[in-house]
């Protein structure tokens, strides 16, 4: 007995329909960057460097609530100030922060490895710190990479790479 072509073609595609769904639920669960809590603890986060904003986003659309009952108070009692907003909390870094760029605002970075556990790229930051550099993280795109240092000048930043080398570790200068 032979399929219909019909039957055929619509199996193969539903098997196709089906590989993009679990290729892309997989892809979800197993290539998202690891979340704070599962973060080691006692190790401090790198915090990224806010990227420059081309356009200011738009204003919020403000949508009218409605406006509670005013009730007043008794004369004898004075009216209290709210109370102050919280203060910000902020994020301890792993190293300090890079000196400011030049007036172009171009950042030269000498990295000295990508890893996609935060665990590996903490040894290579040891490593690079026993060796008397000040190496940090910075996790982009699903991988922590490690850098040391951060010029306006690439020179500079072609000089530390050179040291970098002659102590054994390899080096990419990244412009950002």
């Amino acid at each position: 007995m032979r399929a219909s072509p019909l039957v055929v073609t619509l199996a193969l595609i539903g098997l196709f329909v089906i590989s993009l769904v679990l290729g892309y639920v997989v892809g979800e669960v197993f290539l998202k960057p690891a979340g704070l809590a599962q973060q080691p603890a006692g190790r401090p986060q790198a915090t990224p460097l806010p990227a420059p904003a081309a356009t200011p986003p738009p204003p919020p659309v403000s949508t009218p609530s409605p406006r509670p009952a005013v009730v007043p108070l008794p004369p004898t009692v004075a009216p209290t100030a709210p109370p102050p907003p919280p203060a910000p909390t902020v994020a301890a870094t792993i190293a300090p922060a890079p000196p400011p760029a030049a007036a172009t605002g171009v950042l030269f970075r000498v990295q000295a490895g990508a890893f996609l556990k935060r665990e590996n790229a903490q040894e290579r930051v040891d490593q690079l710190r026993a060796a008397g550099f000040d190496a940090y993280i910075l996790p982009t795109a699903g991988l922590f990479k490690v850098y040391v240092g951060a010029f306006a000048e690439r020179a500079n930043a072609e000089r530390l790479a050179e040291r970098l080398r002659a102590v054994g570790f390899e080096t990419l200068i990244v412009r950002q």
